[in-house]
């Protein structure tokens, strides 16, 4: 049995999924606190049928298992029932490090690309500019901003709803306009996520579990 994270947009809430060999759930509870780390669960990164969460939806890892003990090979596609699927392709055995360090790769690249779209159309609408984006696997943020306008976000925001995604670029492109958390801050994002609030506080209940990934 395989463990996954599925996102109900009408609850808003992420439920603890058990899942068959065969990816399909036998199993759910709500995640209502604590860590996913604290209640014993760990990700096998390695495993045919393991299903992550990626903005509203997840995605299930496909192992494919090849003649290669050198490299491990990442790709997206559909499967034959047209859901899409992440390719883990190696034959590298007994090295769930590696297996995490290529996923995690390949989803880093995708929080590049993600985020940075995102960037530009926030900071199109804030009117405020940026200099550099990086993306990192912060331990305990999500991410940062610099006084010359350097961005850092964890890869793991990825993870996430696209509306949390979103509260977290607005958040950082706001102290482009005001370096601190003042009233005036909370105002610039308040202008542009009126909602911010009940984002943040979905931020703050769930991030422990996101951020054990």
């Amino acid at each position: 049995i395989r463990y996954g994270i599925l996102y109900h947009s009408d609850r808003n809430s992420y439920w603890i999924c058990a899942f068959s060999g065969g990816g399909i759930c036998i199993g759910s509870v709500p995640i209502v606190f604590g860590s996913m780390k604290d209640m014993g669960i760990e990700y096998a990164y390695d495993a045919d049928g393991t299903v992550l969460p990626l903005g509203d939806g997840t995605i299930r890892l496909n192992r494919i298992r090849t003649r290669d003990e050198s490299h491990i090979r990442v790709y997206r596609k559909r499967d034959g029932r047209g859901d899409e699927c992440l390719c883990v392709a190696s034959g590298i055995t007994g090295s769930p490090k590696a297996y995490r360090k290529a996923v995690t790769g390949w989803l880093r690249e995708y929080a590049r690309g993600k985020l940075t779209e995102k960037v530009s159309v926030f900071s199109a609408q804030m009117q405020v500019d940026v200099n550099r984006i990086a993306i990192k696997e912060q331990k305990t943020r999500w991410a940062s901003c610099s006084a010359k306008g350097n961005l850092n976000f964890n890869w793991k925001l990825v993870l996430m709803p696209e509306c949390i995604q979103d509260y977290v670029v607005v958040h950082e492109l706001a102290l482009r306009k005001q370096m601190n958390h003042s009233k005036a801050f909370w105002r610039e994002v308040e202008h542009v996520l009126p909602d911010y609030r009940e984002r943040n506080a979905w931020l703050l209940e769930h991030e422990r579990d996101f951020l054990n990934y």
